[in-house]
Order: C-alpha cells, then sequence, then structure tokens
C-alpha cells in the first residue's frame, strides 16, 4: 500500500512538472512570435517614415523605354535631342502607379507622369532648366538640415514675412519661396527661407524664436545652377533683438 501511495505522488509531482514545462514552453513561443511580430511592424514602419518605400513595377507594365518614349512624343522632341533622361516609379494619391519621366530640352526641363499600365500621360510641366536644378538643390540640403521647430517659435509664415521685409521685395513678386526649419552650428534654430526675384536667388536665416535675420545671401541663377556661389551682404546679428511677434 505505501508503495503504492508513493507512485500515485511521484506520478502526480512528474504530472505537475511537465504541464509546467508545456506552460512555459508554449508562453516563450507565443511571445517569440509577439516579438518577432513588433519586430516586423517597426521594420515597416521604419521603412514607411525613414526611408522611401520603393513602388514595384507591374508585371503588365508598358516598361520605362515605352514610358520614355510616350513622353517624348507628347513633348514633340527627338530623343537625341534630349540632356540628362530619367525614368523611375512612382506612385500617385489615388493608387495608380506611373513613371516620372524627366529630360532637359534647351533651357527647359520638362516633367512626366506616364501610366504604367496604358501609357497615357497623366501629368506632365515644365519649367527652366536652373529653375529646376536650384529646387533640386534646396530639396537636398532640406532633407539633410530639416530640424524640430520650437514650441515658442515665430512661425513660418512671420520668417517669410522678415526675409521679404528685410529684401525690399513684396511677397506676390517673388517665385517658388520655401521655408523650412535648420539648425546653426551654435545651436540657434532658425527658418530658412529662400526665394527667387528676377535672376536672382535670395537665401535668408530667420531666428525662430525672435525673427531677426542671422544670415542672408544671393545668387544668380547660374551660381545656383552650378552649386557654387559666395555670399553677399553677411548680416550678423548681436545685441538686444526685438520679437518677431511684437
Amino acid at each position: 500500500m505505501k508503495n503504492r501511495r508513493k507512485a500515485l505522488i511521484v506520478l502526480a509531482l512528474a504530472s505537475v512538472m511537465i504541464t509546467g514545462s508545456i506552460a512555459t514552453a508554449f508562453a516563450a513561443t507565443t511571445n517569440g512570435k509577439t516579438n518577432a511580430t513588433e519586430a516586423a511592424s517597426q521594420a515597416s514602419e521604419k521603412n514607411r517614415h525613414g526611408k522611401k518605400e520603393k513602388i514595384a513595377e507591374p508585371d503588365n507594365a508598358i516598361g520605362k523605354d515605352k514610358a520614355q518614349a510616350e513622353a517624348l512624343k507628347d513633348a514633340g522632341i527627338a530623343s537625341d535631342k534630349v540632356e540628362k533622361i530619367r525614368t523611375r516609379v512612382s506612385k500617385l494619391d489615388d493608387g495608380t502607379v506611373v513613371y516620372k519621366v524627366g529630360f532637359v530640352y534647351g533651357d527647359k526641363y520638362y516633367s512626366y507622369k506616364i501610366n504604367a499600365l496604358t501609357g497615357a500621360v497623366a501629368d506632365k510641366s515644365e519649367q527652366s532648366a536652373e529653375e529646376h536644378a536650384a529646387l533640386k538643390s534646396h530639396g537636398k540640403n532640406r532633407k539633410k538640415e530639416e530640424t524640430a521647430e520650437p514650441d515658442n517659435a515665430i512661425g513660418k509664415e512671420t520668417a517669410q514675412a522678415a526675409a521679404l521685409k528685410d529684401a525690399g521685395i513684396s511677397s506676390d513678386k517673388v517665385e517658388k519661396i520655401r521655408t523650412y526649419v535648420s539648425k546653426l552650428d551654435d545651436g540657434t534654430v532658425v527658418y530658412k527661407v529662400g526665394f527667387i526675384y528676377g535672376d536672382k536667388h535670395y537665401s535668408y536665416k530667420i531666428n525662430a524664436l525672435t525673427g531677426a535675420v542671422a544670415d542672408k545671401s544671393e545668387k544668380s541663377a547660374d551660381e545656383m545652377q552650378n552649386g557654387h556661389g559666395h555670399k553677399k551682404d553677411k548680416a550678423e546679428i548681436s545685441g538686444t533683438e526685438k520679437s518677431g511677434n511684437e
């Protein structure tokens, strides 16, 4: 009888241990799957918010060469007459996949969006080659230097107004005005304001808290296109500064 009781006790303990081991293993597996899911989700978020998501070319797409041909046909320009033709796959807001075709002809830059399935022109535009080069350079610098806007900042519109006031130019006279937040080497947060007036590109750094001009320069369209040019009329602000909101 005693041996039987001992055997039953041993079996009961063994059953408890086995059950516990199974529960632990199940929990570990579940946690592993959860962690893997979370990691995959975080990776997906990184792709969406960190680096631009690459758009896949549809299986039944017309192809980049055909898209280029359709763009050139619409523009009425022979392929051997254009410069720097570039084509990439993109997606419109409504989900339509298109080829973005861009090329230079003479002093003009042509931009086309060609439906990747039908070859139809979804959108097109043109601008001067100099203007395109300037905006492209501005966009690259913006990605590199953009930073957070302070809570008590004057705002982009006030910064633009301060730059235009200093330049003595009214807002309805300028072209392609762009403003973004950046940071100087000493940590001062500024708005970088850039705009075109006539054949000049003006660049301003406006203190994000006071509205004062921290720096300014102007370049010719040729200098912007070539990616160089020296600063003119640099304004270093010192002493007491009034708030841009006053």
